[in-house]
């Protein structure tokens, strides 16, 4: 298994709302847009449609790894800064 963090980018959040998004292997399935959906939800808002299109976009950029099945956990992170972090752990090294 192989763990990884990445800092996407940084979203205006005035609000300074902390929250953490688990997205589902089933979901991760769906591809790029179906994530950037589901995590915009999650987070709601402005906010959300924000680091929803950061995450999709982080995704789509994922796709090989996605197709071959390898990704096991997914999450995002808002920070209260407005710090967008995803981490994800690998099924193999």
């Amino acid at each position: 298994m192989s763990r990884d963090s990445k800092m996407l980018g940084q979203v205006k959040n005035e609000s300074k709302l902390q929250k953490a998004v688990s997205v589902a292997t089933t979901v991760l399935v769906l591809g790029c847009s179906a994530v950037g959906a589901y995590v915009g939800l999650q987070i709601g808002g402005s906010v959300g449609a924000a680091v929803g299109a950061l995450v999709g976009a982080f995704v789509g950029s994922l796709a090989g790894v996605l197709a071959a099945g390898l990704l096991k956990t997914f999450r995002v992170k808002l920070h209260k800064d407005g710090w967008v972090e995803v981490q994800y752990e690998t099924r193999f090294a």
